[in-house]
């Protein structure tokens, strides 16, 4: 498992949100650049209305809106709003009210910036699932506890919401999917000896066993998104995400989408 405190990631101003000003929060991976290994990353859209146009990847990915509002195509999307794409399925637009703010996680850095809908002859079949969820983190109580937030897919696709109370213990989910993200929407965890405030992010790769997590002072609120099995469907087999080369270069883009 790897574990990365909201207060040690990196970050760094980019334009790729409609050309106006926004800021990028590297948990893990290079943003805007092919590489082995997970990326995960937070776009800050800090301009009103702000717009990331419609388009798709090629990879499977979650997003995860943690501040401000805005739409996602025709939904109202708010903290916390989970979305998860197949690879090759178009979403979008994103609009900003007046500030919007989600996480990226991938299991493999994406190739490309695919708008649309010019990139329609790139996509090769018909989308794939486009899902949302909401994760109620005030929902908490005296107990540890798991909530499905979708229902699981025959591939192992899935979110949780994990409620922990103040310095309690919970175990993780068994990881019976590609990977999984563990999310810090409330309170903090603490992890050998370090606490783990709002925001910061764990990744449990494929086939380890499910981490133990303990609670800070004030319990945990922890979302959990799980990628599907690799199958032969496009941009879900992270080995074979590996061996491909990068569609275009578009590095501004990327750092917003």
């Amino acid at each position: 498992m790897i574990f990365v405190s909201s207060e040690n990631c990196e970050c760094h101003i980019t334009k790729g949100v409609s050309g106006r000003g926004g800021r990028v929060h590297r948990y893990l991976g290079v943003v805007g650049k092919m590489h082995d290994g997970p990326q995960a990353y937070i776009v800050e859209m800090l301009d009103p209305q702000s717009v990331i146009e419609p388009h798709f990847h090629d990879v499977d990915q979650f997003q995860i809106f943690v501040e401000g509002s805005g739409t996602f195509g025709k939904k109202k999307v708010q903290a916390v709003t989970a979305q998860y794409a197949d690879a090759y399925t178009p979403y979008g637009p994103i609009v900003a009210d007046e500030t919007l703010s989600y996480f990226t996680l991938r299991l493999a850095a994406s190739g490309a910036f695919f708008p649309m809908p010019g990139s329609r002859d790139k996509m090769p079949g018909p989308p794939g699932r486009n899902a949302m969820a909401r994760f109620d983190v005030a929902a908490g109580d005296d107990r540890a506890r798991t909530t499905a937030l979708s229902p699981p897919t025959d591939d192992g696709m899935r979110l949780d919401g994990l409620y922990i109370p103040p310095q309690a213990k919970a175990q993780g989910i068994t990881n019976d999917g590609g990977g999984q993200y563990y999310l810090v929407c409330a309170g903090a965890l603490i992890h050998d000896g370090a606490t783990m405030p709002r925001l910061s992010l764990a990744y449990v790769a494929a086939g380890e066993p499910p981490p133990t997590f303990t609670a800070g002072p004030e319990g945990a609120a922890v979302l959990m998104a799980q990628f599907p099995r690799p199958t032969q469907r496009p941009g879900s087999d992270p080995a074979a995400l590996a061996r491909r080369e990068a569609a275009h270069s578009a590095p501004f883009k990327d750092h917003a989408d």
